[in-house]
């Protein structure tokens, strides 16, 4: 059994969050990370042109301040976006229409969760949430829409 769009309808009309995961871009220096200008490359410079510079005093205070920005790892972020509407699913297409900010450039993977944030009684969940027939046929399904009411969620002012 694979999953589809189909187990989602019951979140039309209702809220998710949506999640998405930064790309990891493991260990980076002081220029890439935070932008820093670099040392010059002549007058003496050796080997530190990409280096982040000073990291502290001498004697007093004898250690390196907290926040101090040095290299290390870069991205691998998740970030996530609360209580984004469900306006349209498509089950031919596997598609799902959200009204609302959806975090992540355009063309990568989103996780959308359902906003539960009590947790739900295990008893009252439906299992399983959707069996297709076999004989349905993908072509002739068509996209189901939330009830908008009077008012065009998208022409609306928040």
């Amino acid at each position: 059994m694979s999953f589809a769009i189909h187990h989602l309808c019951d979140l039309l009309g209702g809220t998710v969050k949506a999640l998405w995961e930064k790309n990891d871009m493991l260990m980076k220096g002081g220029m890439t990370k935070y932008g820093f200008k670099g040392m010059p490359a002549s007058h003496g410079a050796s080997l530190s042109h990409r280096s982040i510079g000073s990291t502290g005093q001498r004697d007093a205070p004898g250690r390196v301040f907290k926040g101090k920005k040095m290299p290390g790892r870069m991205g691998g972020k998740q970030r996530t976006v609360m209580n984004v509407w469900v306006y349209k699913i498509d089950p031919r297409r596997n598609l799902m229409w959200v009204k609302g900010q959806v975090p992540g450039a355009v063309g990568n993977f989103v996780f959308v969760k359902d906003a539960v944030y009590n947790k739900p009684d295990i008893s009252q969940l439906p299992f399983p949430t959707y069996f297709a027939p076999e004989d349905e046929d993908d072509e002739l399904l068509e996209p189901i829409t939330a009830d908008l009411g009077d008012v065009d969620p998208f022409m609306a002012a928040d």
